[in-house]
This record gives C-alpha cells, structure tokens and sequence, in this order.
C-alpha cells in the first residue's frame, strides 16, 4: 500500500511516521463506526499490548467487550496468538440487583465465548474497603451519604480506587510475564453524553485514534469515543438479531433499559433516561443512590412489571427515605469528634445521631429480608458495631441485639416521608473541654487501646504491648492492610458468642461503651490496620472521656444548649 487518494484529501504516503496519524484521522472519518472500533481495537493489540477492559453491564461497555473479544478471536485465528484480556468491573455493594444479575449473567457469557475461542479472558470483581462501604461507613457512622449538593466522594470510594487497585493488581502481574507490551486500559466512554463529561474528556486529553496517557502514566484507548447513542444502539440490535457476531445477544441489557426508562422501546426509553444520570453517570446503578433527587429508574422498574421487579420497593423505600430526610436535622449527631486548639467541642449538625442509625440498620436489615437482596454482609454487620462502640455512639453489642430482634421477625420497612426543604446548618455553641486537662485526662492505665485481659496472657495466646510516639502504651493489634472483619471468625462470633455478650453488656449502665470494639480484636474477629494504633487509641480514649463527661450516645440539643460554654446565634427553630 503506497498511498491513498481520496475526494478533498491530498495524497498521502502511509510510510511517512510524520503523516500517519493525519492519514488515520481522516481516514477514520470514512469508515463505518464498528470498522472503526475494530480497527483501534486490533491495532492495540496487534503491537502486544494486553487489553484491560472496563465494564459496567451498560450498553457502551457491553459494545466495547463485544468488539474486543471478537477482534481477540480474529487475531487468534490470524496469528494463533492474542495478548492477554482483562475484564475489570465494581461492585459498589449497594449495585441495583437487576444489574448485578445482569452483569454476573454477561460476564458468565463471556468466559463461555473466550474459553470456546481460545481468548485469554480472565474477570475481575472489584469491592471498596470494607471502612468505605455504605453499611461500615455510613450506619457505622463515620460519614453521610453523597447528596445532590454535596461532594459526590460514593463513586470514588466505591468504584474508582476499587478498580484501580484492581488494576495496580493486573499491571503487577502482567508486568511479571515479561512478554507483552504494556497494558493499555480500554474505555467505553462517548462524547456528547454531557456537557460535563465531555469536559472530564477534554480535561484528560482523551482521543478515539491512538493511545493517550494519564498523569500517572498508564496508557488508554478509547476506541468508541466518537459513537454516538445510535451507533451502540445499532450494534447492540444487529447482535440481537444474530447479524453480528457477539458473546451475548444482549436481551436482557435491553430489557433493563426498556424497564428503567419506562417504555417499550429500548431506544426511546434510553433517550427518556438520558436526563435522569447526571450525578453518577448512569442510568441504572446503586439502589441506595442519593445523589439524585428521585430514582426513577427503580420507579420506572417496578411500575413496568410488579410481578418481576416487585421485590425492589423495600429498597426504593430505603433510598428515599435517605434523600428526603437530608435536612432533617433533628436525625443529626451534635457532639463534635475534634478539640480545637482552645480546648472547645463545636457543638452543631453533624453526621447523623444515634436514633437515626438504629432506625437504619433497622430498615436495611428489613429490606434486607424482605427483597432477599444481601445489603448487609456478616462483615458489615460486625464492622458496623465495632465503629459504634469504638464512636461510643451505642453500649456494646446494639448492632447485634437490632440485628436478632429483625430474625426474629421485627420487620419495619422505612416509611415514606415527605422531602424536608433545604436549611442552613444548625450551630449551637462550643463546650470547653480544656487543653493539656483534657489530654491528662485521657492517660489512665486502662484507657484507650488497652485491654487487660489480653495482657495477662501475652506470653501465650495474648497480645503484646507497644509503645506509641506519645510515649503511651498500647496492645500491639496492628494486623491488616486495612481495617478488617475476618469473614469466618465473625460467623463464629455471631453464632456462640454474641447473644452471652448482649446479655452481659449490651444496656445503657455498662461502664465502658468501647469495650466492644475491644472485645473483636481480641477475637481476632476485627483486624486493626498496621499504622493505626495511635489513631484508633485516641478515638477510643475520646469516646471514653465522652462517656466519663456524660457527651457519649445521644444527647439532645436542649441538654447540650445548657451546657454549651459559648452560644452561637440562635438556630433551634431550624432543629
């Protein structure tokens, strides 16, 4: 091939390096959208390059892996040889279960067409830390969920430092094969979907001809940038119909977006969606979502079929029960977690109360039984627990108590509330708590993370003690690469242990609300991550001082009123 001539284009030699990429760029202009994604695909990994593969179960990442996994069985039956394909995909734990079956069912369908074709697929799951799960994270009560107008952090402790821990994890191990070129992740973002995402595209540097590269350095390719929605759409319908050949016939990705948008007609319903996805960018996602206002997809889902997709209301109810009662502040915890450097407690709307988390862990566990749609694993339920009594929020063991109370048939559905309006923040007043007294206070023999019962036996089956940069002793805990609950020893907690502990400690006079989280770590049930010790000492010396000073559980805004030192302008009427 020497070169190639065509109306409006001048002459082009395609062994010049320096008009290659013109020559690509206007060429590709010609080409059919499919040929054109065909091409990227094949010309990536014809170099060696093994393909990382993001999927979600939408129509565009299902057109991506479509047209990868048959342009990898091209090149097999071309070269007898394809570099590796790497399927990475989130589960945010909180996924709609309709596409969580869909994605486990398509994924199942690919490993049959690779295995078939001799096309190294391998399938990764990926999951957020257990301290970022919606369960530990937010009914433990370290943080609320993302809102509307508010950070939008759920996407990036849910899917994107999941997936790319999963992808350090496949550039490691691809790396050690020492054959291929380097990885090159694939993407199924489009342009045109959003005036926001299409600046994310700019802002990236992102292109649909070549490679392009991150800050970081990891190289990408986004084969069908430039399709547009009746490009995806075609390819989708044309595999339906068996005119293109594909792992799957997608009947079930165009079902959900028929059901999700509320019409018969795929297309039309897709089209109908389109504004619905603004926050997250998609349109059928996580069931707990509140960065929208309404999930009208959910509602769209069990308005079309309430036979099929009956079993979602108990999680619809959840879900809106949550984003309407964002600005209610009276479900809001008051006591502030930090001393500022004059010795004071701020004293004003903050993560939710106590009430407010049992009545969560109450619904979820109810949806729970109701839908049959695990929400909150064994590990959640116990990592729930332990923040709430390392936090001081409950006694020891509350979790658990709520937990058997709702096996043994308290099932209450969150009920359905109408949406409090947007108020400022609530700010009461300070509490002087004092400076160096305050820390003073803190110093006992037995505070913090110590815990003497596993002292007396640290030569045998015990822990032994270390001593932190403070100069204070601590039990040497420090096990994990993160925060864990050991799936097997809380299963084992659960089922011989846990009804003697609720009985022995789970009521308002135990003296050391922190006693539980103590207790799981000297189970082994509860990993502590290595590095943490002095931080987890202090949080549970912070709790203990709290309940010493009668700020432990929860405390009403009038009592914390007439306690407050300093008052700031007057907001109880927005309480």
């Amino acid at each position: 091939m020497a070169a190639y001539t065509a109306h409006n284009m001048q002459t082009i030699d395609f062994w010049t390096p320096s008009n290659l990429v013109a020559a690509t760029s206007q060429i590709g202009s010609l080409e059919e959208p499919y040929a054109r994604a065909r091409r990227r695909i094949k010309s990536v990994l014809s170099d060696g390059h093994p393909a990382i593969l993001a999927y979600s179960g939408g129509k565009d990442s299902s057109t991506l892996v479509s047209i990868a996994l048959l342009v990898a069985r091209e090149l097999i039956s071309e070269m007898d040889i394809c570099p590796p394909i790497v399927l990475v995909s989130a589960n945010t734990g909180v996924e709609q279960p309709e596409l969580v079956g869909l994605v486990t069912s398509e994924i199942r369908k690919m490993k049959t067409y690779a295995k078939r074709h001799g096309i190294p697929l391998s399938c990764h799951i990926s999951h957020p830390e257990l301290s970022d799960t919606f369960g530990v994270r937010v009914i433990g009560g370290r943080g609320l969920p993302s809102f509307p107008d508010t950070r939008g952090d759920c996407s990036v402790m849910w899917k994107i430092k999941p997936n790319e821990r999963t992808v350090r994890q496949v550039f490691k191990a691809l790396g050690q094969q020492k054959i291929w070129a380097e990885p090159v992740i694939f993407t199924g973002v489009r342009e045109q979907e959003s005036l926001a995402r299409d600046q994310r595209i700019a802002a990236r540097g992102e292109k649909a001809e070549g490679l392009w590269s991150t800050q970081e350095g990891n190289l990408h390719a986004s084969p069908i940038l430039d399709f547009d929605s009746s490009d995806v759409w075609e390819h989708i319908g044309l595999c339906n119909a068996g005119e293109r050949d594909s792992f799957s016939d997608f009947s079930d990705v165009m079902r959900i977006y028929a059901s999700s948008g509320g019409d018969n007609c795929v297309i039309v319903a897709d089209l109908k969606s389109a504004g619905n996805n603004k926050p997250c960018g998609t349109r059928t996602g996580c069931f707990m979502c509140t960065r929208v206002g309404e999930d009208r997809s959910m509602q769209n889902m069990i308005a079309s079929d309430s036979q099929r997709y009956g079993h979602l209301k108990p999680l619809a109810a959840l879900r809106d029960f949550v984003s309407r009662t964002q600005y209610d502040w009276s479900r809001r915890h008051f006591v502030g977690r930090t001393i500022n450097a004059d010795g004071f407690i701020t004293i004003q709307a903050d993560v939710y109360s106590p009430p407010m988390l049992e009545e969560l862990l109450r619904y979820t566990l109810s949806a729970q039984a109701l839908s049959g749609v695990e929400i909150i694993p064994l590990e959640q339920l116990i990592g729930i627990d332990a923040r709430w009594s390392q936090y001081g929020l409950f006694p020891p063991f509350s979790a658990l108590k709520i937990y058997f109370e709702v096996e043994a048939g308290d099932i209450r559905v969150a009920p359905e509330v109408t949406r409090f309006p947007k108020t400022e923040v609530p700010r009461i007043g300070l509490i002087r708590v004092g400076g160096e007294d305050y820390a003073d206070t803190l110093r006992g023999e037995v505070s913090g993370l110590r815990h003497l019962a596993m002292e007396m036996h640290h030569e045998s089956c015990g822990f032994g003690l270390r001593t932190l940069n403070d100069g204070s002793m601590v039990i040497d805990v420090e096990t994990q690469d993160n925060f864990t609950v050991d799936p097997e020893g809380a299963a084992e907690f659960l089922t011989f242990v846990a009804e003697e502990k609720i009985a022995s400690y789970c009521h308002e006079s135990c003296t050391d609300w922190t006693f539980g989280f103590k207790t799981y770590l000297e189970y082994g049930t509860v990993g502590l991550r290595k590095g943490r010790s002095s931080q987890c000492h202090e949080i549970l010396q912070r709790s203990q001082w709290r309940q010493a000073q009668r700020l432990h559980g929860h405390r009403t805004v009038a009592e914390l009123e007439a306690r407050c030192d300093v008052l700031f302008s007057r907001q109880i009427g927005l309480i």
